[in-house]
């Protein structure tokens, strides 16, 4: 199933410049957000995630055309 990933801040950088922060990717049913952002080597305990606006309940699994957010804890504005 395909989902939204878009990294801000500082997170843009665990992608291609190419992809500006943003990637759509394919991930098998039963995945989680907080196994993508740790897969990309982003450090978890730092970061804020969000999926579809919002913080996901723990184990909540993604759905298709889920869109997940990731910036560090301390991105201020």
């Amino acid at each position: 199933m395909k989902v939204h990933l878009k990294l801000i801040a500082t997170y843009r950088e665990y992608l291609p410049p190419e992809n500006k922060g943003k990637a759509e990717i394919e991930v098998p049913a039963g995945t989680t957000a907080v196994y993508i952002i740790a897969n990309l080597g982003i450090p978890i305990e730092e970061s804020v995630v969000l999926v579809d606006g919002r913080s996901p309940n723990p184990g909540e699994t993604l759905q298709e055309g889920s869109v997940v957010f990731a910036f560090p804890a301390t991105a201020g504005g």
